[in-house]
Formats: C-alpha cells, sequence, structure tokens
C-alpha cells in the first residue's frame, strides 16, 4: 500500500469510535510519584475510543496505561497529530497565528516585573514561535525548540537561528536561562520529571520556569473521560503539578491558574521539602479521587454534556 493510503487509514482508525487507538504500549508505574499500583477510571476518550486512563492513588496523576512507547509517540507526531488534534497539516493557519499571538502577549503580561532587562528565555516546545517573536520585539535574547517540523520550520523561517527544530532530549544550549516557559508541552510527555530536570540545569540559579498545562482538577463544568484523549499522556491538577515541581527543585513564586504556574529554581531540600512533598501528594489524590473514581469520569461526562445541550437549547 503506498504511504499516502497508509496515513489515510492511520487517521481514520484514530476517528472511528469504540476502537482502540493502534498502539501497544507498556505498563508502567506512575510517571510522577513513581507509584507502581494505579486505579482505572476510564476505558473511553473523549472521541469514544477505547484509551485506557488510570488514576496514581498516591499523588492522583492521571495517565494513559499501558503509556505508548517513545517510538510510539514518535511515529503519531511526525505522520498524525497537527491533522489529528488540530485538523492542520502543514503551516499553522492565520486563526492558530491570531490565537497564539494573544496568549503569548497574556503570558508576557503574568511575567511582569519578574525578568532582568535583556533577559535570556527559552521556549520549550515553541509551536509556530509566537512567545520568542513577541519576547525578541521587546529586547529580550529569546529563543525556542519545537520537535514538530511543520510548525518549527515556520517559526524558523520568521525568526531564523533563534528557533531550532529538535526534541527536548537531543536539544542542548550553552550558557544558562532566565527563563524557560513550556505551555502546554509536559502532558504529552512520558517522563515529566525528566523533561523538568532539564528545564532546571538550563535555568540560572534563581532562574524563572513558567509552566502550564490542562486543568483536571476542575470541579465546576469537570468533563470526566471527556477531557482525554490520547494526544495528553498525563493529567495534573494543581497538587500534583507542584508535587512535580518541586521534585526537581522548583518552588511556585506566581501562581496564575490551578495549572498555570511560574515556579522558582530553588534548593529547597531534607525534611521539609519531603513533608511538602507528602502533602501535595495526599491533596492531589484526593481530588483525583473525587472528580474520577467510583464511575466519577462517567458521571461527569454525562452531566458535561448534558449542560452543553442545555446551553445550546437556550441559544437557539
Amino acid at each position: 500500500m503506498a504511504l499516502g493510503g497508509l496515513l489515510k487509514l492511520d487517521v481514520l482508525k484514530h476517528f472511528l469510535p469504540l476502537t482502540r487507538y493502534p498502539y501497544v504500549g507498556r505498563q508502567i508505574a506512575c510517571p510522577v510519584c513513581g507509584e507502581p499500583p494505579a486505579t482505572p477510571i476510564a476505558g473511553l476518550d473523549r472521541r469514544l475510543k477505547r484509551l485506557p486512563t488510570v488514576a496514581c492513588p498516591a499523588c492522583g496523576l492521571l495517565f494513559t496505561n499501558p503509556m505508548p512507547t517513545e517510538a510510539e509517540l514518535e511515529t503519531y507526531y511526525e505522520q498524525l497529530y497537527r491533522f489529528d488534534y488540530q485538523m492542520a497539516a502543514q503551516e499553522p493557519s492565520n486563526k492558530h497565528v491570531r490565537k497564539r499571538t494573544n496568549e503569548a502577549e497574556g503570558r508576557i503580561a503574568d511575567l511582569e516585573g519578574l525578568l532582568p532587562a535583556n533577559a535570556r528565555t527559552l521556549d520549550f516546545g515553541c509551536g509556530s514561535g509566537e512567545l520568542v517573536e513577541q519576547l525578541t520585539a521587546l529586547a529580550y535574547d529569546a529563543h525556542g525548540f519545537e520537535p514538530g517540523t511543520a510548525y518549527g520550520q515556520y517559526a524558523r523561517r520568521k525568526l531564523g537561528e533563534r528557533i531550532r527544530i529538535a526534541c527536548w532530549q537531543a536539544v542542548d544550549y550553552a550558557g544558562p536561562f532566565d527563563l524557560v516557559s513550556c505551555f502546554h508541552v509536559l502532558e504529552h510527555l512520558r517522563d515529566p520529571i525528566a523533561a523538568l530536570q532539564r528545564i532546571v540545569q538550563w535555568l540560572k540559579p534563581a532562574g524563572l520556569a513558567y509552566l502550564e498545562v490542562p486543568d483536571m482538577g476542575i470541579r465546576d463544568r469537570n468533563k470526566g473521560f471527556g477531557g482525554l484523549h490520547f494526544a495528553h499522556v498525563l493529567g495534573f491538577n494543581h497538587y500534583n503539578l507542584l508535587l512535580a515541581a518541586a521534585i526537581v527543585g522548583l518552588q511556585p513564586k506566581r501562581v496564575i491558574s490551578g495549572t498555570g504556574i511560574i515556579f522558582q529554581k530553588g534548593d529547597v531540600q531534607g525534611d521539609t521539602m519531603a513533608s511538602q512533598d507528602g502533602d501535595l501528594a495526599r491533596k492531589g489524590a484526593r481530588l483525583t479521587a473525587e472528580l474520577y473514581s467510583r464511575g466519577e469520569a462517567y458521571r461527569n461526562y454525562l452531566r458535561y454534556q448534558a449542560s452543553k445541550f442545555r446551553l445550546r437549547r437556550r441559544a437557539s
């Protein structure tokens, strides 16, 4: 079969309800706290496709298990991700660029008063490069890297050597940064702790890391398993994001939202760190248990869909 035919077949498999995603994967322990037993919370995702999701009973992290291997994820991102997730086969649309530019402006405002003049910054997974572009326009020494070839090349054409096309495991930089930003990337990674350790290595002493992921700990209008999908192999709430950051020595500096937090590189260690980590893990596990255990992932999905239907009825 021709390559085009294979890609069409894989796209069809990713859209067909009540079928498994085309991957094998491996059983893993919790990617944040390392606890081996996990509690199944849903067998479906937002497309009503079969996707096994579990919750760590120790810290509340949601994750796909069996977890896709690194090779399986690499194949997915190379061949299907932009089309599957954003319906964009090649370059970003004008609508996408406008949206990401507005987001970049908001995130720069979030950092007000925290960056020195001429700060050196790095955007981890920079996409089409809007944050790097906006920071450069403000005279910051901004850089970014993006593993996706189409969006990475688009950003590189605009910004030149400030953009590298590479995955986080392969890319390296000489000299530390005042800020490393990482927006909606960690939830895509099999090993978030290793990625956060790399971020810490890139930071200056007392440097900043601005992390943001989707919030799976929202109580109001919780989507249940409707918030799960193949691209997001991890699901964080406020507490287990703080826990993951604390494990690598990042302490919260400014909380923007539940799972949008500006951290500072610190040196909290010993009994203080152990006590803090344990408290965060318990709070994260408690919140996840309230929202996703004992069938809550399914009940919350039905409630969310019913609320959407009522809103559409009122608007019509």
